[in-house]
């Protein structure tokens, strides 16, 4: 398997097709997807590289300890044994702390790995919106205030890390349409916030229900490319031969939280029936990780996106 970040370059994957004035992030179409030469596939190391606070809440302005990254070296010693070149998709925190982003530069200078941006909006300046749940998802304050903040993230990463960083993550996964625009005007080209199939509207975040799992094109005359996150369903229920959208469908209605306050997630899971599984290492065990890649690949995927957070590698 090619191991490679943050995947082939935008125009490697651009099929010479006539695109509408405006494609859709959340709601793509199948004439969004991105063609992909034939070949082995590809692997994508992504890394969520931030500060260390609980992800559940609350979301606080002085949560920026970044003492995580002085563990990041062991990560890069498998990654470089491997010949893998992460991405380290940095938040505000790391970016303007020596000791953050100092690890990440070393790692940087000596070619060993790619720079995006994360965005966190509770510990971005500017800080013009009141602290919540609902505000912890950038898709959720003003155009103009997500694009000041990415801005000045964007200002940091290059001043500090001296790249201009082109691929971007937006924290907690919260993204809308309005990005397309944003991330052009500040010259990106990869966004990797989706992670289909999941609807987090219940909480405040987007809904990705129709989002594609392969890389395609959005925005204005599709000029940015969405790498989405890997998962994939496995169990009886997906592999019934229902079109993927009713284990989408299915998964909801187990997901809602008065039943899965009965443990409905864990025991279709359990009797594999329905079992949605991300590729990451947190909380996802080597039999599952498996599992789920080979699922994929037999269904013809090419593109893995492997994700994990920075402070995961912070004991306790």
């Amino acid at each position: 398997m090619e191991r490679s970040c943050p995947g082939p370059e935008p125009e490697e994957l651009r099929e010479e097709v006539r695109t509408p004035v405006w494609m859709p992030l959340l709601a793509p179409t199948e004439l969004q997807i991105a063609k992909l030469a034939s070949g082995r596939p590809i692997l994508v190391i992504a890394i969520d590289t931030e500060a260390e606070f609980d992800w559940r809440g609350p979301f606080l302005r002085t949560l920026t300890s970044v003492h995580n990254l002085r563990n990041q070296a062991k990560a890069q010693e498998i990654f470089d044994r491997f010949g893998v070149r992460p991405i380290y998709l940095v938040d505000y925190s790391v970016a303007t702390q020596p000791e953050g982003y100092l690890p990440v530069r070393d790692i940087l200078r000596s070619n060993r790995c790619e720079i995006g941006a994360h965005l966190h909006p509770w510990v971005t300046p500017p800080f013009d919106e009141v602290l919540s749940n609902r505000t912890s998802f950038s898709q959720n304050l003003p155009t103009f205030l997500q694009k000041e903040k990415l801005a000045r993230l964007t200002e940091a990463i290059t001043a500090n890390l001296g790249v201009q960083p082109i691929s971007y993550r937006a924290g907690r996964y919260g993204v809308g349409e309005e990005i397309a625009d944003i991330l052009g005007s500040l010259n990106y080209s990869i966004d990797m916030s989706v992670d289909p199939g999941i609807d987090m509207r219940h909480r405040d975040g987007p809904d990705f229900r129709r989002a594609l799992d392969r890389p395609y094109w959005f925005g204005r005359q599709g000029g940015l490319l969405e790498i989405p996150s890997t998962s994939g369903f496995t169990g009886l229920i997906a592999h019934s031969g229902f079109p993927k959208s009713f284990s989408i469908g299915a998964y909801r209605q187990i997901a809602r939280p008065r039943l899965n306050d009965m443990y409905s997630v864990g025991i279709f899971a359990r009797l594999r029936l329905l079992e949605r599984i991300p590729l990451t290492p947190e909380g996802v065990t080597l039999g599952e990780l498996r599992r789920v890649t080979t699922t994929l690949l037999s269904r013809g995927q090419r593109i893995f996106v492997f994700n994990y957070h920075s402070s995961s590698l912070l004991p306790g």
